[in-house]
């Protein structure tokens, strides 16, 4: 008889502070607070910087434990500034090291839940749930290949259809598929037998985790924002989809505002650019750090004047980024730059709050700030209302509960 337990198969997991890495430990914690153990098979913690931690390195395999999660980690191949071979490169590798941790996890679980992208590991893990006859839930983050497609980093006529055919495949042979929005599961497309296995569930914030507003902000503004200092916030991955290049320009436009200061914190394939950029055009108006602990983000995002969420214009359907849910939770003042048909943008556009400027268009971000700067935006209401929505729709117990739910009743019928 199956175990009570279910497992996870994702290739980014805990210690790494952004992305689906952090989305992912907050729903396999969730379940394991709620009485579901949780067996988790992923790499070593490698991203956004794509580099394997230090204190990962010399071993091909290692289990730990986190919060009651038992987590069974594989090596891999990374290499920062991660071109297509590399990227091929780590599948495969993350793929040959990772098997025997998905069996060990799979034969002993009632249910796989197997996170896409990094879609050759999210195939392998569903082939071997499929071995034992465990039913799988795909939980799709990014739709790959599109993402990789439309953003230019996948361009191999050869590669493409492999990748479109291992999409295919995943999302036939699950008996589940969680994606984001609606825009995400029209975009899966698919015959009528996969559309009907789609459900919408949305990334998540734990209110807990933000408190009183009173109480946000001070401890960012403390640490790095001098007094008088108007700050602007950029921070997570510094990838192609975040359009990093707005920012400089836009700061290059504000150079001559001594007032104005951005602030981006992150690591990731592009930094190594960014960052020569910033340095030839002379910005002494925008200053980076590296990712910081958990803990600041919430004072980060709120105690910021001005938090900057930007795509690149082909970023419509693909993708709803987590750093928007975080920052409408925290209360923060979001300027998203984005195509006004993004899932960012009407996510944004529903709350009532933040402003929204048209993708790549520093021009029209350097206005917005100055709105701000200059009074014309009633900050405060902009802040309460994406916080209320973010609070009311995003709600990890609320999202999570009835999957929660599902799975006890599950394990009751199987133990009858």
């Amino acid at each position: 008889m199956k175990q009570s337990g279910i497992a996870i198969i994702t290739s980014n997991y805990w210690p790494e502070k952004t992305g689906i890495g952090q989305v992912t430990t907050e729903f396999a914690e969730f379940l394991q607070l709620n009485g579901i153990p949780v067996s988790v098979a992923t790499a070593f913690p490698y991203y956004p910087e794509w580099r394997i931690s230090e204190e990962y390195r010399g071993s091909a395999w290692r289990t730990e434990e986190r919060h009651g999660v038992v987590i069974h980690r594989a090596a891999h191949y990374a290499a920062p500034n991660p071109s297509t071979w590399s990227r091929l490169l780590h599948e495969f590798t993350l793929c040959a090291l990772s098997l025997p941790n998905m069996v060990r996890v799979a034969i002993k679980s009632r249910e796989v839940f197997i996170i896409s992208p990094d879609l050759s590991h999210a195939f392998v893990g569903s082939v071997v749930a499929g071995m034992f006859g465990v039913p799988v839930t795909v939980i799709i983050q990014d739709i790959m290949p599109d993402a990789a497609v439309e953003m230019g980093m996948l361009s191999n006529r050869y590669a493409i259809l492999l990748s479109r055919w291992l999409a295919r495949r995943l999302y036939s042979s699950a008996n589940r598929i969680f994606t984001l929005s609606e825009g995400m599961k029209r975009r899966i497309g698919g015959s009528k037998g996969v559309q009907d296995k789609i459900s919408i569930v949305p990334n998540t914030v734990d209110e807990t985790e933000f408190g009183s507003t009173a109480e946000l902000g001070s401890a960012f503004r403390k640490k790095f924002v001098p007094e008088g200092t108007f700050s602007v916030l950029h921070t997570g991955n510094m990838g192609e989809k975040q359009d990093l290049p707005l920012l400089l320009r836009a700061a290059r436009r504000l150079r001559e505002n001594s007032r104005i200061h951005f602030y981006v914190f992150g690591d990731g394939a592009v930094k190594k650019t960014f960052l020569r950029q910033r340095d030839s055009w002379q910005l002494r108006n925008l200053s980076h750090f590296p990712l910081q602990e958990r803990s600041l983000l919430p004072h980060m995002l709120h105690g910021a004047d001005v938090c900057i969420v930007s795509q690149t214009a082909q970023v419509v359907d693909i993708v709803v980024p987590s750093k928007l849910i975080t920052s409408m939770a925290a209360g923060a003042m979001i300027v998203a730059a984005c195509p006004a048909d993004s899932e960012t943008a009407k996510v944004l556009a529903a709350s009532g709050g933040g402003l929204i400027v048209p993708s790549g268009d520093d021009e029209a971000l350097v206005a917005a700030i100055g709105d701000i700067v200059t009074g014309q935006v009633n900050v405060r209401e902009h802040r309460r209302r994406v916080r209320d929505y973010a609070l009311k729709h995003f709600s990890r117990e609320e999202v999570y509960r009835p999957i929660v739910q599902r799975l006890k009743d599950s394990a009751k019928c199987t133990a009858d």
